[in-house]
């Protein structure tokens, strides 16, 4: 038997020819009104026969392009895919077949010899993936059913559809399968260790060089700005940290040139008293740029300097004509305001953007902040709001992409239509097969602290084949339901309740209830925890007749029935967890002291830092209390020192800052499952 023909799903035959070929060569073999007559000889070469005239030769070591028809077509016609379909199905029929077909096991592309490679791509493409291997390139691997290579570099995805053969490849790139790209990412998923179903590979000569002069410097700077205080610095300083910037992006370390980039930024909100000035997030930056700055100079490997760094694509980027899908909208609340983010792919290149509107909360306490799904419906660009672009498609004839996925427009010409939802011709690495990738991809990332920095990081797109067990757990104030992919796979969806979002998060409540069945599509921020796989949704695309329809939990209204279910409780405050509370505590303190400064800091805030080391070690935190109880120390000499050097009390500090964003990320997922432990 031909076993890559049988190999090949609907899914596969799409990528090879479109959705709609595909869907009618199905009817056609489903219907039963064309009778065939199947022949295969001793090498392997299939012929098909129809009773509609039609005859199709799928020859031996070949490709289903490759084959045959005696129609007028050029290119894979419908008669060819429902040839392949005609011989699936009587494959199943033969005898000894099993009544349910085995499910697809996970396989090793590095398995695939040279010698199969060379017999199904050109001495070009062969000698172009060997001078490729000898530059520097960072390759995301995940082995699976249909395994799958991200070269970040090149940015292009790699997806192996039949076991062991090379030439049933797809590739978001413009060649013909198999394309050059496709040795490389067989030779990389020989270095992936063979027991790691995930793995990040880093192929390189040599260690990039180590701009230890710029590093320095900066350290400098940030002691000085600990020391001095965002209220006390001066301009020089700030001045200084923009040459900085501009330095990085020479030496080419883009991401800690955009964090130095948001610190500026953030002295400038404090300096005109924004809202959007948050002393927390000042601690997060300058605690990332520390972490990112140790880790370009101290290379183990274990991250990516590509990650670490940035690349020459990671810049402010020109959009020509695009066309970009909408994939559901989040919403991050902020001091002062709300930031609403509509996530959305390019049909073509397969890159993730995000268009942003900030919006701002009133201030005067009798006027009640609008909720999110009204903000989402304010048009934001040309008369166009973020909730139609989140649920729509948009044509696009120009604009700018910067370095963290934003997408501004501008005055560029911009159409936006309704979608038909059909996300399966979303491209990976966005679309995922099912859970099971989603779960390799996500264990194989790095901290996200040394990741690149995108408003996109971690969203995926994943079929369903319905839900269940839909709760609202009253503790937490969030919607839970467990989600079921077509592999047998499961992943639980959280999503929070809101007073401003109640609506959505209600919404979404009573479809989980009413007709779970009917999701066929979740996008969302996909995390790995030790419950397992969790998503929290932007988009659930549900089956409604024949069509299908989206709902963005954080924007939509709730448009229920009367026979809906009861409404959620009124939100109650969340129960206080003793750990993150704890780390909340040390960010706002250490927010704070960086507002006002090492030099101005008085009595209060070193009995302040005194009883965070207490509470610390109460907790039973060991050494990761060691920076504050340094801290607490500084300070309280500084009461007693009539000449104080606040160069202890910033090393402690700047200690602290890169702690707090390795502890916080790492307790999300801790307190994710134990809150899911304790769901009714």
């Amino acid at each position: 038997m031909r076993h890559d023909l049988e190999a090949l799903t609907s899914d596969d035959l799409v990528l090879l020819a479109n959705r709609g070929l595909v869907k009618r060569a199905q009817q056609e073999v489903q219907s039963g009104e064309l009778a065939r007559t199947i022949d295969e000889d001793a090498q392997g070469t299939v012929t098909v026969r129809w009773s509609d005239g039609i005859e199709c030769v799928l020859p031996s070591g070949g490709h289903v392009r490759d084959g045959r028809c005696s129609c007028p077509a050029t290119t894979i016609c419908r008669h060819l895919l429902r040839s392949v379909l005609a011989y699936q199905q009587a494959a199943a029929q033969q005898p000894g077949s099993a009544e349910q077909p085995a499910a697809p096991q996970p396989w090793d592309p590095g398995e695939i010899a040279d010698n199969e490679l060379a017999r199904s791509m050109s001495r070009a493409a062969l000698t172009w993936a060997r001078r490729q291997m000898d530059e520097r390139q960072v390759i995301e691997l995940v082995r699976s059913a249909k395994p799958s290579a991200y070269l970040h570099s090149l940015n292009c995805t790699v997806r192996f559809l039949v076991p062991g053969d090379a030439r049933y490849t797809h590739c978001d790139c413009a060649e013909e399968s198999p394309c050059r790209h496709v040795p490389l990412a067989v030779w990389a998923f020989r270095r992936l260790e063979p027991t790691q179903a995930s793995g990040i590979v880093e192929i390189a000569t040599g260690k990039p060089d180590v701009p230890a002069a710029l590093l320095d410097e900066i350290e400098r700077t940030l002691y000085e700005l600990a020391s001095v205080g965002v209220s006390g610095a001066p301009s020089a300083l700030i001045e200084q940290l923009r040459r900085q910037e501009d330095r990085c992006r020479q030496e080419g370390l883009v991401w800690p040139a955009e964090i130095i980039a948001e610190i500026v930024q953030q002295h400038a909100a404090y300096a005109a008293h924004d809202a959007r000035f948050m002393p927390s997030i000042l601690a997060a930056r300058i605690g990332e740029l520390c972490i990112r700055s140790d880790a370009i100079r101290h290379d183990t490997g274990a991250v990516p300097q590509l990650f670490v760094r940035g690349t020459a694509v990671d810049t402010k980027t020109a959009i020509g004509t695009a066309r970009l899908i909408g994939l559901g909208c989040g919403v991050r609340v902020r001091r002062g305001g709300v930031d609403l983010m509509a996530y959305m792919q390019d049909a073509d290149s397969g890159g993730l953007v995000a268009v942003c509107r900030a919006s701002t909360d009133p201030v005067a306490a009798a006027d009640a902040p609008a909720p999110f799904w009204r903000l989402a419906e304010t048009p934001v660009v040309q008369g166009v709001s973020i909730a139609a672009l989140g649920a729509g498609q948009a044509l696009v004839r120009g604009g700018y992409r910067f370095p963290n996925a934003r997408f501004s427009p501008g005055r560029a010409r911009l159409n936006v239509n309704p979608q038909m939802y059909a996300w399966e011709s979303l491209r990976a690495p966005v679309l995922a097969e099912d859970f099971a990738e989603l779960a390799a991809r996500a264990a194989a990332q790095p901290p996200a602290a040394l990741r690149p920095r995108r408003l996109t990081d971690g969203l995926h797109v994943c079929a369903l084949t319905g839900a269940r067990d839909a709760v609202f757990s009253e503790s937490d104030q969030e919607v839970r339901a467990t989600l079921d992919d077509s592999s047998g796979g499961h992943a639980l969806l959280v999503h929070p309740y809101t007073s401003r979002g109640g609506a959505g998060a209600e919404a979404l409540l009573a479809l989980l209830r009413r007709q779970p069945e009917s999701l066929r599509f979740v996008a969302g921020h996909v995390q790995l925890t030790a419950r397992g796989l969790v998503i929290a949704p932007t988009a659930v695309v549900f089956q409604d007749g024949s069509l299908r329809r989206a709902l963005q939990p954080w924007i939509d209204r709730d448009r229920r029935g009367d026979d809906a279910p009861a409404r959620p409780v009124t939100p109650a405050r969340r129960a206080a967890d003793p750990l993150s509370d704890y780390w909340a505590q040390l960010g706002d303190a250490l927010g704070d002291l960086l507002v006002v400064g090492l030099r101005r800091a008085d009595g209060s805030a070193a009995r302040r830092w005194q009883e965070l080391a207490r509470y610390g070690a109460a907790l039973g935190f060991g050494r990761a209390v060691d920076p504050v109880t340094r801290l607490s120390a500084a300070l309280k000499h500084k009461a007693a020192t009539l000449h104080w050097e606040p160069r202890d009390a910033a090393e402690a500090l700047l200690d602290l800052a890169c702690l707090t964003q390795v502890v916080s990320g790492a307790l999300t997922g801790v307190l994710e499952s134990a809150s899911v432990e304790a769901a009714p």
